[in-house]
C-alpha cells in the first residue's frame, strides 16, 4: 500500500495531468488453485490520470464465486464450502496505441494486494498482474450517463466516454501466518466503460 501511495504522489508531483477518468467493468474470471477450479463474477472500479501516453490508475476489484450459500437470487451470501471470494487493490500503468478512428488497443500492468474469504479466510498478500484490451472512445453528452437517451441531446456539456473489452491475469502470493502460503492465479475477461476528461 505504501508503494502505491508513493507512486501516486510522485506522478502527481512531477508531471502535468492531461486528463482524469473514472472506469468500471464487469465480467467473468477463471480461478485456479486454493480458490477451487471454477468461475467467478469479476468487478473492477478505478480512478485514473492520463499523463502523455501513459495512464496511471489505482483500482479495487473483487472476484465473487458463483457457488454461494445464504444468497438471495444470487446476491449476497457467503462462498460455498471449498470456495472463496477475493478482493484486491492495485496500481496499474496503461499505455494505449490508436489503431483507427476512435479505436485503440492498450496494455496495462502493475502491483496489487489481495485478501480472501471462505476457504481463503485470513489469507492476504502481494501480487502482480497485467492485461490488454481494445477500446472505443469519443466525446459524448455527460447527461447520458444519468439516462441513456440524453446522449443524443443536441446541447449540453461533453466528456470523453469509452467502452472497452479487457483481458487480464492477476497472480497473488497469499500468506496466513502459521499456514502454508498459497499462489492463486486469476484470469478475467471484462466489459466496461470509462468517463472523464481523457482516457
Amino acid at each position: 500500500m505504501r508503494l502505491i501511495a508513493a507512486a501516486l504522489l510522485l506522478a502527481a508531483g512531477t508531471a502535468h495531468a492531461d486528463g482524469y477518468f473514472y472506469e468500471q467493468s464487469y465480467g467473468i474470471s477463471s480461478v485456479r488453485g486454493a480458490m477451487g477450479t471454477g468461475t467467478a463474477l469479476h468487478i473492477r472500479l478505478g480512478f485514473g490520470v492520463r499523463v502523455g501516453e501513459i495512464a496511471l490508475e489505482p483500482w479495487m476489484a473483487g472476484d465473487l464465486t458463483f457457488d454461494r450459500v445464504g444468497d438471495t437470487y444470487g446476491v449476497g451470501g457467503d462462498p460455498a464450502m471449498g470456495r472463496a471470494d477475493m478482493t484486491g487493490v492495485g496500481f496499474d500503468a496503461r499505455w494505449a496505441a490508436p489503431i483507427g478512428h476512435a479505436m485503440s488497443i492498450y496494455v496495462r500492468g502493475g502491483p496489487r494486494i489481495g485478501s480472501g474469504t471462505g476457504v481463503l479466510a485470513s489469507y492476504a498478500g502481494p501480487g502482480i498482474g497485467a492485461g490488454t484490451g481494445l477500446q472505443i472512445s469519443g466525446k459524448v453528452r455527460a447527461l447520458g450517463f444519468l439516462w441513456a437517451p440524453l446522449f443524443w441531446l443536441p446541447r449540453g456539456p461533453k466528456v470523453i466516454g469509452a467502452l472497452f473489452l479487457d483481458e487480464g491475469v492477476d497472480y497473488y502470493h497469499l500468506d496466513a501466518g502459521n499456514r502454508a502460503p498459497i499462489d492463486t492465479p486469476i484470469v478475467s475477461t471484462n466489459l466496461g466503460f470509462a468517463i472523464g476528461s481523457d482516457f
